[in-house]
């Protein structure tokens, strides 16, 4: 199958000749392994080694020790020009790998550079938050952003206009093609961003693909590797999140209603959102007596996941949550933007006001109110009485250019 650019790469491949270990993470089937033999085709065959921790004899290799780990990789190194390349795929299931990667980097950084990826970002960061401290770059792959997902289409000139940096401008024709974005729009936010979901054309086998997916991942990996206790209550919490898309929540309630301790309900949380199912966000805040400081909200990485527990594919318009579904869009726009530096959060006052979504870049904070409908009404105005210096945006299914204005893809 032709390889299809993603936008990660370039990223990565200036960062193959540092020193440090690079870890990919992120779900299954997001196109991790495709993205490592990508990069492995660039650095070329002669300096390349692969290991995929899920065939045995892999596992075997990486559990043996550090000096038998050595002899082999010297043993088995294509090429004595420069140095070797080591691939390692799904290091999750590694016990412990840390001090292996910390000697390698430490010692033998002039002859192997290693590129890891993993579908747990909590355990394999537990792993490595202090041994590998300034040994290593980590990088997220999601779900396709909506402008790779365009790419995936075929739409590659509208890929190119969304990925420009002057996007939002008059003379983007990207606005003068309302029905053909929201098109795309729609199969986007009903069927997310998996590849392999992407590239199918029927509605009927995308749907099967994402129960299969839900069924691969929350049933079987997250149980299996985090060791989840209880199965039904997790099942039952995924479900309840499914549902509440951009609503706050409280964990002793949630505790409550699913039959969990606050402490195990936490720790689920942690794991759903460490297996890239959500992410939650805070809420934004600088006066705790007039503005909403606890209850975090839930959004899914990806929305074909999320429809695909609700068993509801239906067209945005014919359906209740369809604001809710358009809000996780916008929310996943920005994540795709997010930087090192940057944060997303929500903003409520004690009043009830609330801006859908806060973006804090270094000093400049950016607030957008999402609305699916015709409707202009915002509470924009009030964020702006308690932050005048913020810029803000409304975001719109049916959107106009207006400097004050995005559509849902920007």
């Amino acid at each position: 199958m032709q390889y299809i650019h993603r936008t990660m790469e370039d990223t990565l491949l200036s960062s193959l000749e540092g020193p440090d270990a690079i870890f990919i993470l992120g779900p299954r089937q997001v196109g991790k392994t495709t993205l490592l033999k990508r990069l492995m085709e660039v650095v070329g065959d002669e300096r390349a080694l692969y290991y995929d921790i899920e065939r045995p004899q892999d596992y075997q290799l990486f559990t043996a020790g550090y000096d038998a780990l050595i002899a082999h990789l010297r043993l088995n190194k294509p090429s004595d020009v420069g140095r070797t390349y080591i691939f390692v795929d799904e290091i999750q299931y590694l016990p412990d790998l840390s001090k292996v990667i910390k000697l390698l980097v430490d010692h033998h950084n002039d002859e192997f550079k290693l590129v890891l990826t993993g579908s747990s970002s909590a355990l394999i960061m537990q792993q490595f938050q202090e041994s590998l401290v300034g040994r290593k770059r980590v990088f997220t792959l999601y779900p396709l952003s909506f402008s790779e997902f365009c790419r995936f289409r075929g739409e590659d000139k509208i890929a190119d206009y969304l990925q420009s940096a002057n996007a939002h401008t008059p003379h983007n024709p990207l606005y003068t093609m309302q029905i053909k974005m929201q098109e795309l729009t729609k199969e986007y936010m009903l069927y997310g961003g998996y590849p392999k979901i992407v590239l199918q054309d029927k509605e009927a086998i995308k749907a099967e693909l994402l129960s299969d997916l839900v069924s691969s991942i929350i049933l079987k990996d997250i149980r299996h590797i985090f060791r989840i206790e209880k199965p039904d209550q997790l099942n039952h919490l995924v479900h309840l999140l499914a549902g509440s898309i951009g609503k706050e929540f409280n964990i002793s309630s949630l505790s409550r209603e699913i039959g969990l301790h606050r402490d195990t309900l936490s720790n689920y949380l942690m794991v759903l959102q460490s297996s890239f199912i959500i992410q939650q966000i805070k809420p934004f805040f600088n006066n705790p007596a007039k503005e909403l400081r606890k209850m975090p909200k839930a959004y899914f990485i990806d929305t074909g996941i999320r429809n695909s527990l609700l068993n509801n594919f239906q067209d945005i318009k014919n359906r209740s949550d369809g604001g809710e579904l358009f809000e996780n869009m916008v929310f996943l726009n920005l994540l795709h933007k997010q930087t090192a530096l940057s944060e997303i959060k929500y903003w409520k006052s004690k009043n009830y006001q609330e801006v859908d979504f806060v973006r804090i870049d270094n000093t400049q904070i950016t607030a957008y109110e999402v609305k699916l409908g015709k409707d202009r009404q915002t509470n924009l105005a009030a964020f702006h009485n308690l932050y005048p210096q913020a810029k803000s945006y409304l975001v719109r299914w049916d959107y106009s250019y207006m400097e004050d204005e995005l559509p849902g893809w920007f």
